[in-house]
């Protein structure tokens, strides 16, 4: 649980990730963290990352080098996460060590997480559940994440989440899509759009800071 984002506060991330990088030695740069206020150093250089990649499982560490060589070095490095930060139309994506296994459409093993900004009503919340336990919304900050173990299938699952929320696709429609296509990119079929970026704009306004309860 605490290796993943869904459960760290903005400031409990600027606190732990002033003590992972405290002890890095190598050429520092001052790096933002995912919360506006909060400001890290990150000392850590690729002979860095590549240390705390030698322990991680062989999956996680061909992704690291797919997205290092994709998005360059992470903006956080520690011996359970690396963290980017705006990486094309994310705002965040996250490798991490640990896996979790889940089933959906297939056995596989989630650890890759990545974040688009888009607004979701709170009456639409229980369908994303329904649809992909792996996709939630951080509502406050306005931010949609899914988690898989390939970028396309991140893709996959966040274009399929807003045709849930604007009502263009079922629950079950979505699952069936989203089985049909993973299957195809399984087989080597890279054709569908869903699977190679998004397919809507992120929306940077969609933090919702909710209102003042009445006393």
């Amino acid at each position: 649980m605490y290796n993943d984002l869904r459960y760290w506060r903005p400031a409990a991330i600027g606190a732990v990730v002033a003590v992972t990088l405290a002890g890095a030695a190598c050429g520092g740069r001052r790096i933002e963290t995912s919360s506006p206020g909060d400001v890290a150093t990150n000392t850590t250089g690729a002979p860095g990352v590549q240390t705390v990649l030698a322990s991680w499982p062989a999956k996680q560490r061909e992704t690291a080098t797919m997205m290092m060589s994709k998005y360059g070095e992470p903006s956080i490095v520690g011996d359970r996460m690396l963290v980017w930060f705006n990486t094309g139309p994310m705002v965040k994506t996250a490798l991490m060590r640990d896996a979790v296994p889940h089933n959906f459409p297939m056995p596989h093993v989630d650890y890759l997480t990545q974040t688009v900004m888009h607004r979701v009503p709170a009456d639409k919340v229980d369908d994303l559940n329904e649809y992909d336990g792996s996709v939630w919304v951080h509502r406050t900050r306005g931010e949609l994440s899914a988690q898989c173990d390939v970028e396309a299938m991140n893709f996959l699952a966040l274009n399929l989440a807003h045709d849930v929320i604007m009502g263009t696709r079922t629950v079950v429609d979505a699952r069936d899509f989203y089985s049909k296509t993973a299957m195809a990119f399984k087989q080597g079929d890279r054709s569908s759009p869903y699977v190679t970026g998004l397919t809507f704009q992120p929306e940077p306004g969609a933090a919702d800071p909710d209102r003042q309860h009445g006393m």
